[in-house]
């Protein structure tokens, strides 16, 4: 009899504790709470597909504390974030690493270049800008092959430019598994978009 009421109270005492922790980790993507979002990510797996939404609001939170003038707070640097590609295109994977590290240290000049371009009102400029939107779920390499080749990096739901010499491109990628081959004759600034394909 002892041993069924203590069985009963130990029940009793775990399962509001567990309750409360299945529904925190049910509204971690509702959350607006540092520390909430800190432990959570400190104990998620790795792969969680959680991590890359709850990432940059943390660090868009931190950055929001300091901006406020909170006491204690930091802000955070912004650095990209790299998810894995598919595995079946390993080489794609390690070359959209080196373009988006690359990218990032060199990311003042390409800007510079970029609003240079923008601002350059000559008819006869030889130069023009690419922007590349990916709307796609997966990470993809832009290779753009023509009188000139170029490799652009362009993450999962994101946007990245380039600024390149005016020709004709053939422009090839892969998204999602799946083969992306067109070509362009680009004489002028342009904005490509690319979705996920249903």
């Amino acid at each position: 009899m002892k041993k069924k009421i203590l069985a009963i109270l130990f029940f009793s005492f775990l399962t509001p504790t567990f309750i409360t922790a299945q529904k925190s980790k049910k509204n971690i993507l509702k959350s607006t709470n540092i520390k909430e979002i800190e432990e959570y990510l400190k104990h998620a797996h790795p792969e969680d597909p959680k991590r890359s939404i709850l990432k940059p609001r943390l660090i868009a939170l931190k950055n929001q504390q300091w901006t406020l003038g909170k006491k204690d707070a930091k802000p955070m640097a912004s650095r990209p974030i790299i998810s894995e590609m598919p595995h079946k295109n390993s080489d794609d994977a390690e070359e959209f690493k080196r373009l988006i590290t690359k990218s990032s240290d060199k990311h003042k000049d390409k800007t510079v270049k970029l609003l240079n371009t923008m601002f350059n009102e000559d008819i006869t400029r030889k130069e023009c800008i690419l922007l590349f939107r990916n709307n796609s779920d997966c990470n993809l390499v832009l290779k753009i092959k023509g009188d000139h080749f170029y490799n652009l990096a362009i993450p999962a739901n994101d946007e990245n430019f380039i600024v390149i010499k005016k020709g004709n491109y053939t422009l090839e990628s892969n998204v999602c598994d799946l083969k992306y081959h067109t070509k362009k004759e680009i004489k002028r600034n342009i904005i490509l978009t690319i979705n996920n394909s249903d």
